[in-house]
């Protein structure tokens, strides 16, 4: 019974590995989509700069200026909460694998040790057959 529930424990941690690697992977994506977001939004500052060279654009440029400070400190924000977030889901996907590596450990430790005790057991067996055909060509 506790073979069974060894690999099924096995197989179980190795769902949940995958799981948290999936999760993890979608964490970066939102990462980097945010990354992405403020990479635009410097380039679209930049070109609002450059457009408010001109004397219309320079009454709106200081509303626009004040309004991109804000986004870029809410995206900001938003970028060391997904940070922290993908920080979290690494370190538990090295928990998760930790798990699954001492399972497996076991389930190896497990499989040595049976297959030492059949080899005492043969040897066993075999010390006995040579014994009785000793025995019998006497």
């Amino acid at each position: 019974m506790a073979v069974k529930s060894l690999e099924t424990l096995i197989k179980l941690q190795k769902t949940f590995v995958d799981e948290q690697r999936i999760h993890l992977a979608r964490l970066q994506d939102n990462l980097e989509a945010i990354d992405n977001r403020i990479v635009e939004l410097e380039i679209r500052k930049a070109r609002e700069l450059e457009a408010a060279r001109d004397e219309a654009a320079r009454a709106t440029y200081g509303a626009f200026l004040g309004a991109m400070v804000e986004q870029g400190r809410a995206l900001e924000k938003d970028r060391q909460t997904a940070a922290l977030a993908v920080k979290i889901a690494q370190e538990k996907l090295a928990e998760l694998f930790e798990e699954q590596k001492r399972y497996e450990i076991a389930e190896e430790q497990r499989l040595a040790t049976e297959a030492k005790k059949e080899r005492r057991r043969e040897t066993i067996d075999l010390d006995e057959i040579g014994g009785v055909m000793h025995e019998r060509n006497k």
